[in-house]
């Protein structure tokens, strides 16, 4: 009956394992394609308007270069620290930056689901750091850290031996002088 009762705890640990490894998967999926977008579309929105700005000399460029920057560097901080305030200010700096360059316009949208997508997986990323297991979910380690654990603590007889053989070291002869 034990050992039945136990098998069945096992499979519920193991998919419950299961799920939250997808999850945690799915989150860091989400994080990667987010940072793609930032790195590639507001790196090249950041070149383009410094190169355009060096050239014609023309603080309004300077000053999209900068928000586009900024906008970049927001978005990464808010996807790689998991940070949902880095998050939410990377879309308002790139609504700042639309009067200075309108080929922006076309990516604001994609920055606010972005945002909405880097929060929600914020939140489930932060869910998972909760639960047993975390970051692998794997039964294999969850057993070897009880092992380890286990390993620290000695049972009695060991206890009482250890005191045995400290007592006779330290009974007062002076043999080893």
């Amino acid at each position: 009956m034990f050992l039945l009762l136990s098998k069945v705890l096992l499979m519920n640990l193991e998919e419950e394992y299961d799920k939250n490894r997808l999850s945690v998967r799915r989150c860091k999926r989400i994080y990667n394609y987010i940072a793609i977008f930032y790195i590639v579309i507001y790196g090249l929105l950041t070149f383009d308007s410094l190169y355009l700005s060096l050239l014609s000399f023309s603080f309004p460029e300077l000053s999209g270069a900068v928000l586009h920057g900024c906008t970049l560097a927001a978005g990464y901080i808010g996807v790689y620290k998991q940070n949902n305030f880095f998050a939410a200010v990377a879309p308002a700096l790139s609504i700042l930056s639309l009067p200075f360059d309108l080929l922006n316009k076309f990516f604001v949208p994609v920055c606010v689901v972005c945002t909405v997508l880097n929060i929600l997986a914020n939140k489930k990323y932060h869910w998972l750091e909760q639960q047993d297991g975390f970051p692998y979910f794997n039964t294999r380690f969850r057993d070897q850290l009880i092992d380890t654990s286990q390993w620290n603590i000695k049972d009695p007889y060991t206890q009482k031996y250890e005191e045995i053989k400290k007592k006779e070291n330290n009974n007062g002869q002076m043999d080893e002088l």
